[in-house]
């Protein structure tokens, strides 16, 4: 793991607890309550890394048509994920959020914490939307 993954996994310690923090070669993963965080840097990059959670799955949906258009639109210049990314997990069914930033972004662990605190509230605002997505679908039938 690379020296700034673990000075991030330090200030999730102090964030949240010891316990909702795990680490591995890659990085480290944030378990907050229904909500796993993961942050790890791409493989050879040192000086970027990505924070990625799952907004939900697509259960037995055959064409989330719906949702998948909405997170096109709130892919396109990144109007509706203040940066992040929308994808699909297409083994899974399921659909992430994944964010970038540069090594160093935050000075301290507030900052870090305000960062988690606007990537949780972009994550609920799409797991709401993917929820309704879902029950408009299952309505429909």
């Amino acid at each position: 793991m690379t020296d700034n993954l673990q000075r991030l996994a330090e200030m999730a310690r102090g964030i949240a607890s010891p316990e909702a923090v795990a680490e591995d070669d890659f990085g480290f993963s944030l378990d907050l309550d229904d909500v796993t965080l993961n942050f790890f840097a791409p493989s050879g990059d040192s000086y970027c890394v990505y924070c990625r959670a799952k907004v939900g799955e697509f259960g037995d949906l055959e064409c989330p048509d719906d949702f998948a258009e909405a997170a096109l639109k709130g892919n396109f210049f990144w109007r509706a994920t203040d940066g992040a990314t929308l994808a699909l997990n297409t083994e899974e069914n399921a659909v992430y959020l994944t964010d970038r930033f540069d090594d160093g972004a935050f000075e301290d662990e507030d900052a870090f914490r305000d960062y988690i605190n606007d990537f949780l509230r972009m994550l609920f605002d799409w797991q709401e939307s993917l929820n309704a997505s879902i029950a408009g679908k299952e309505a429909a039938k």
